[in-house]
């Protein structure tokens, strides 16, 4: 087991209704995808198609604006009906390519050569990211271009972080366990295109059997990556946590990886990496767990890019009770849904559809025990409920030297308060109030 790191907690996992559930194509076809023009935290990609156009599997679509931005490639074949706003996952709307899938999955005529990683440079591998589309594809969707540029001679450690903390979802556990190989070589890859001689895949002890078969192959090719294997303990997958349950290194507040000298991608990105190198594949698919009380069948699905989430339910074969939430991501760090339009995007990890007896009770918050567990449990040093009082006080002064901004919304607080108080509203309500102290 290798190193931890501060606070956290151990949710129900809640992962037995797809853990063993194998990654599988829709037994549907989505009718129409629209694939959002906003894929990485750079401007909006530029479009290559005309409504009318017809175009094919694996098709530059749009083109990146700038080195932040990333290529959009077609994820089905058949004809753009439309450049226009539609709804995103994250809310709002904003512009995206819809195209009429005509069924037929027809590859792209000129597609992307297939490379070996032996045999080329690290700008190679630079350039067939960028084309590729490669994103960071986990929480955070920095174009893995801009990520590579900015980590060249700031980095020593390359770590793809496969943990999956939040309950129920196991999308990278399978993704680990059946395409490994291309996992290893796009760690490989990345760890090369940045210039790091040590790399390291980590996930927690619950994927032990996915790991074992990593340590299989690494063996076998004499492979130079290292595998870690972690308690599990929420939030894992967050990068600060991972960063130092490996390398021991504390990643300061509003701070990011490189601060410490490491640079984080997922495993989601690794395998993009790995198939764009080996094979010339685009990002066009992902892997997405679809589950919660509330679906007839939880599976684990590859997905083409603009799917709409709704289509995900029907491939659920729908739902067995009326959702009392739905969630994209996990249920600790997600993002509530009010309806299934919006289309899955390159960092889709998780559709969840909570029945009502999956969530606890509303209980009435009652006064403070000074048990210390939200202090105890927070992974950031933070002090909650002492965040808490200085709020209902309105003394800023208090606020300001208990530093609620470096709050990362795990919602480890609210989660062990015995008391039911709701500190992760109040950690977010001094963080917003400090703000519009501040652009005042």
């Amino acid at each position: 087991m290798g190193h931890s790191f501060f606070g956290g907690i151990h949710p129900a996992a809640r992962k037995e209704s797809t853990r063993r559930k194998p990654l599988v194509h829709l037994d549907i076809a989505p009718a129409r995808i629209a694939i959002p023009l906003d894929m990485s935290t750079g401007p909006c990609s530029i479009p290559l198609v005309r409504v009318g156009e017809r175009v094919k599997v694996g098709q530059l679509i749009a083109q990146a604006d700038g080195e932040q931005g990333a290529n959009i490639h077609s994820s089905v074949s058949g004809m753009v009906e439309a450049i226009q706003p539609r709804p995103y996952p994250w809310g709002d709307t904003v512009p995206a390519i819809v195209i009429s899938n005509d069924g037929n999955n027809t590859p792209c005529s000129n597609p992307l050569t297939p490379l070996v990683l032996d045999n080329i440079s690290q700008e190679d591998i630079l350039t067939r990211i960028r084309e590729a589309g490669v994103t960071d594809m986990g929480r955070d969707f920095t174009s893995a271009y801009w990520k590579i540029l900015s980590a060249r001679g700031r980095a020593d450690t390359l770590i793809v972080n496969a943990a999956e903390s939040d309950p129920y979802i196991t999308a990278d556990h399978r993704l680990l366990l059946e395409r490994g190989a291309q996992i290893l070589l796009g760690t490989r890859a990345l760890a090369r295109a940045i210039g790091v001689q040590r790399a390291v895949i980590a996930a927690e002890g619950d994927k032990l059997n996915a790991m074992e078969d990593l340590e299989r192959k690494v063996r076998k090719k004499d492979i130079r990556v290292e595998l870690h294997i972690l308690p599990s303990r929420y939030p894992l997958g967050g990068e600060k946590q991972i960063v130092q349950a490996i390398t021991k290194r504390e990643v300061p507040p509003q701070g990011a990886a490189l601060d410490v000298r490491c640079v984080v991608f997922n495993v989601a990105a690794a395998f993009a990496a790995g198939e764009a190198i080996a094979k010339g594949r685009p990002v066009t698919h992902r892997a997405i767990t679809v589950s919660g009380g509330a679906v007839n069948r939880p599976r684990n699905l590859w997905v083409p890019i603009g799917t709409p989430l709704k289509d995900l339910v029907t491939a659920a074969e729908g739902f067995r009770c009326q959702p009392d939430l739905m969630l994209l991501g996990g249920p600790m760090s997600g993002v509530t849904l009010q309806d299934l339009t919006a289309p899955v995007i390159k960092n889709t990890n998780s559709l969840l559809c909570l029945a009502d007896w999956e969530r606890p009770v509303p209980q009435k918050p009652s006064t403070c025990i000074r048990c210390g567990k939200c202090v105890y449990s927070c992974p950031m040093h933070l002090a909650p409920i002492f965040i808490h009082r200085a709020l209902r006080a309105k003394d800023l002064d208090q606020l300001e030297r208990l530093h609620p901004q470096d709050c990362m919304d795990c919602g480890c607080c609210s989660y062990v308060c015995p008391s039911n108080i709701r500190l992760v509203q109040s950690v977010r309500s001094a963080r917003i109030l400090l703000q519009k102290e501040a652009d005042k």
